[in-house]
């Protein structure tokens, strides 16, 4: 260390040009420089690199019951004999089997992927007959929580008009915005064209619904008919066995009976353009609607997400060929992110200012401060971009990193620095004390910061969720410490040769044995008007020490009852205040929003699952009052994909979400307790089984 420090001496512009390097590399990393952006992502967690796959299976129709028997089970065997299976987890629902296979984190996804691709078809020839081929897809439990909702809404339009236009319209422009995912849609009718049968005319003709059920799959067909030459031109063909329009279907032969008469298709049923027996109903602000939850693929930011929706959605309007359709995006979870970092950040950057203050008050010289202040955005910018080489994103974690070692990043250029203010007080010219101030406290220096890098190394060797939290607030807090150690040994001393003046002639006794700071053979440094008022405040500080040295030795005069007192009241704080603090994986935040999982009675039909949330609805408006923004009702679920996004497991439950306004006067623990409490003391929903969930993305 002693030839870093000199040269750094001998080389002030070379330090000067690596530490612009740093600022200039952080700078833009984060798009802090005019026409950058930034390249670092911001996010509320980090990114999630543990392989997770999920294996979805479809038989429209069939019991829970008999999908855990006859698929789930079988393909739980099947998927999960691939390589490095950790734990499986599995829903079995009405037409729909959800598995979900964890993977140790030194499985690649893709090749995770590819394995159980392979294991799933093998089971395909065990399944019951009909049932659909798996679809395998990949599974970030981090992004189970849609960043935000686009919810359509008309005042002319119903409810299959409104799903098709989600499903074939808005969610392939959601998908083709930069990091979105938009797998599915909630609420509206399934467009369906039925035959609604008379039960009497078939009777008389002699048929079936089976008959019926043939004749429009014989009748209704995909024929492709190639193409024919005539002449000099080469004709492609189309058949007309598919029908057009709904009207044409009651052509259709069903039978012909013995005296040679064609029976039709309009002899006995009514073909109409219709929808599919709905199983599940989205109310927005108590009016049926359909929304589309858009997620965060995995590697992107909430905020880019969001942001880029914000953007794109007037453009979106613009392409819908339905007429009378407006998108609003609602449920927004990047408020509550935003807010989170930037207060984060906040806290940071006031940190910061006032660990300068501490710094003036008790140096008493502003070019010191200012050489200690200089190194704490220094030192953060090369963190931050350090951190976007590693792979890491700006999120809770690192901040809270960044702002962690904001203390323990200053204490190596304050060491140094007061080291240097005592060899100029013996003495020492600027550029000997900047020499002698770092290289003899250089190696304690490195031993505190590798001291505090050690307590913080365990975290990183945490299994699963543990070492995703915690290894990137360990490498924040590594990065930001070893660069201000670095700057400890390179540019304080350099900065001290140049900016700071010396104390006078040498006194009597050499400054390299004299250790005492600031004694009678040390001169003082030159007075202005700052020493001044700095030399007062240090008597009071001496005063402080000589009291604090009497209690001291009072206290050593009774160490038995001190240690005896210490431990006695650490047991009695482990044994009345212990058993009545909460345990928690995450502390509770107010996000602003929260949700209300409601089940009826089992086998209760939607639609009067509907009435009971409806009445859950009104209650929490009128708890809530003008705190509430909106609420969201998703009641049911369709036995298709998005199956595998809600936690409802049938027509009997409901997830309410509940979005709170800004400058709400309560957070949403608050009213979660509120409500919880009004909902047990109601007898009008005795029948209801609640749970509450006020986390968030957490």
């Amino acid at each position: 260390m002693n030839g870093l420090i000199r040269f750094a001496l001998g080389n002030p512009r070379a330090v000067t040009v690596l530490t612009l390097t740093i600022v200039i590399a952080g700078a833009v990393v984060l798009g802090l420089l005019p026409a950058t952006k930034p390249l670092i992502a911001s996010d509320i967690l980090p990114t999630y690199q543990s392989p997770a796959v999920q294996v979805l299976t479809f038989y429209g129709g069939m019991a829970a019951k008999s999908v855990e028997s006859g698929i789930t089970a079988r393909m739980e065997r099947g998927t999960g004999q691939a390589a490095g299976t950790i734990r499986q987890e599995s829903r079995s629902l009405l037409g729909v089997s959800i598995i979900r296979n964890y993977y140790a984190d030194d499985i690649d996804l893709s090749s995770a992927l590819t394995q159980v691709n392979s294991l799933a078809t093998t089971e395909i020839p065990t399944l019951p007959p009909g049932t659909l081929p798996p679809v395998i897809l990949p599974y970030d439990p981090t992004s189970a929580t849609p960043v935000c909702l686009v919810a359509l809404n008309s005042k002319t339009q119903g409810e299959s008009v409104l799903y098709d236009t989600a499903r074939y319209q808005v969610r392939m422009m959601l998908m083709s915005s930069r990091g979105a995912n938009a797998p599915v849609v909630y609420g509206g009718k399934i467009r369906t064209i039925l035959a609604y049968l008379d039960r009497n005319r078939l009777q008389s003709h002699g048929l079936s619904p089976v008959d019926v059920m043939h004749a429009l799959d014989r009748f209704n067909i995909f024929i492709p008919a190639g193409d024919a030459k005539f002449g000099t031109f080469d004709y492609a063909l189309d058949s007309n066995a598919m029908y057009t329009a709904v009207d044409m279907m009651g052509d259709v032969p069903i039978k012909t009976d013995e005296n040679g008469r064609t029976i039709f298709l309009k002899e006995v049923a009514t073909p109409k353009d219709a929808a599919a027996i709905q199983t599940n109903i989205v109310r927005v602000d108590g009016r049926r609607q359909v929304y589309i939850p858009v997620y965060r693929q995995a590697g992107y930011s909430t905020l880019d997400v969001v942001d880029n929706i914000k953007n794109n959605l007037p453009d979106m309007k613009d392409r819908l060929t339905t007429p009378d359709v407006d998108l609003k995006v609602v449920m927004d979870q990047s408020v509550y992110v935003r807010k989170a970092i930037e207060s984060l950040a906040e806290e940071g950057v006031l940190g910061a200012v006032l660990c300068s203050l501490v710094i003036l008050i008790f140096l008493g010289e502003w070019r010191m401060t200012m050489i200690a202040v200089i190194t704490i955005p220094v030192a953060v910018l090369g963190a931050v971009a350090s951190l976007y080489g590693m792979g890491q994103t700006i999120n809770l974690m690192t901040l809270a990193g960044l702002a962690l070692a904001i203390g323990p990043l200053v204490d190596t250029a304050i060491v140094v620095l007061e080291n240097t203010h005592r060899h100029l007080g013996l003495g020492a010219s600027p550029r000997e004390a900047a020499y002698l101030g770092a290289k003899e406290v250089g190696m304690p220096a490195l031993a505190a910061s590798l001291c505090t890098l050690l307590v913080l190394l365990p975290l990183t060797l945490m299994p699963g969720l543990g070492q995703f939290l915690f290894q990137p607030l360990f490498y924040a807090v590594a990065f930001s410490m070893l660069i201000a150690f670095v700057l400890s040994q390179t540019f304080v001393p350099a900065r001290c040769a140049a900016w700071l003046r010396g104390h006078g002639h040498k006194p009597n006794e050499s400054h390299s044995t004299d250790h005492e700071h600031r004694n009678e053979h040390e001169n003082a440094p030159p007075q202005s008007r700052l020493a001044r008022l700095f030399a007062r405040w240090e008597s009071v500080l001496d005063a402080s020490i000589v009291a604090y040295t009497r209690l001291l030795n009072r206290i050593l005069q009774a160490r038995l009852i001190m240690i005896g007192g210490a431990y006695g009241l650490l047991a009695a704080v482990c044994i009345i205040l212990g058993p009545n603090l909460r345990q928690e994986f995450f502390p509770e935040v107010d996000a602003g929003a929260f949700e209300i999982f409601v089940r009826a009675p089992s086998g209760t039909r939607v639609e009067e699952t509907e009435n009971r949330v409806a009445m859950v609805e009104e209650y929490a408006k009128k708890k809530i009052g003008d705190d509430l923004e909106i609420i969201i009702s998703e009641i049911g679920l369709t036995a298709n994909w998005s199956s595998a996004y809600t936690p409802n497991a049938g027509p009997m439950d409901a997830v309410v979400k509940v979005q709170l306004t800004g400058d709400r006067s309560k957070s949403a623990q608050e009213y979660v307790d509120i409500l919880r409490r009004g909902f047990a003391g109601d007898r009008d929903f005795d029948d209801l089984v609640f749970a509450f969930d006020a986390g968030g993305m957490f």
